[in-house]
């Protein structure tokens, strides 16, 4: 799933609401949808330099 595409989507649906609470709920689903892309992006980066390096120098 590409959970910034959906978040964008939930910041849109929070811009036209009217009603406080809606507002709420959606800019928490946005919120969540992001914390979910930077856990699947932690999860695919290696937190080790050298390795970081070596996959550069190999491309």
């Amino acid at each position: 799933m590409d959970y910034v595409t959906e978040a964008k989507k939930f910041i849109a649906r929070a811009v036209d609401a009217h009603s406080p609470d809606v507002v709420k709920e959606h800019l928490k689903m946005a919120e969540w949808c992001l914390g979910q892309e930077i856990e699947e992006r932690d999860d695919t980066v290696p937190s080790d330099p050298a390795t970081v390096r070596k996959a550069v120098q190999a491309s």
